[in-house]
């Protein structure tokens, strides 16, 4: 095989791969059109502020592999996390800010993985709440709420301990202290 003609056929797998790729996060996308963020509109007093959190993604809680691709948390990269007295800002570079009031908070916890990330144990902040829409939302220990998590890898221990600290000050349910626990 010559020279041209192994590099059109890598050419050519490398673009159906992409588009595999393209096609597979469209219908992500279509699956998880359902699921809306919260909308309300949040003026609470600060209580912590990270202008540089590392966002990683948002899972349904008990499958820390199955990123959901929602309007404002579709994609990884920096965020600006602020815990307000009234709910929470996530607001992801490039991405319009996602605002979840305190109402939807189920609280946060610890992991040492997501998908996109992994770290060490107890090394990703998450922060657990119900999007708009979902049986129970806004009524704590409702059942069958669909509740999410997303994660976040902060600069810190101490900055892990801080967002916790401000969750649990505004959730109507309690935090756990590591994945897994209820």
């Amino acid at each position: 095989m010559s020279q041209t003609a192994y590099a059109l056929l890598m050419g050519a797998i490398a673009a159906l791969a992409l588009a595999g790729m393209w096609f597979a996060w469209r219908a992500r996308a279509r699956r998880d059109r359902a699921v809306e963020p919260p909308s309300a509109p949040l003026a609470g007093a600060t209580l912590v502020s990270f202008p540089r959190a590392s966002y990683v993604s948002t899972t349904p809680v008990g499958s820390p592999f199955e990123r959901l691709a929602i309007a404002g948390l579709r994609y990884k990269g920096f965020a600006e996390l602020t815990v307000l007295s009234d709910g929470v800002v996530i607001a992801v570079t490039g991405e319009r800010p996602v605002r979840i009031p305190a109402a939807q908070l189920r609280g946060s916890a610890t992991a040492a993985g997501r998908v996109g990330k992994a770290v060490e144990r107890d090394g990703l902040s998450l922060i657990r709440w119900v999007p708009d829409g979902a049986d129970g939302a806004g009524r704590p220990g409702a059942t069958g709420e669909r509740t999410l998590e997303s994660g976040f890898r902060l600069a810190n221990p101490a900055e892990q301990t801080a967002l916790a600290s401000a969750i649990d000050k505004i959730s109507p349910t309690p935090s756990t202290s590591q994945e897994g626990a209820k």
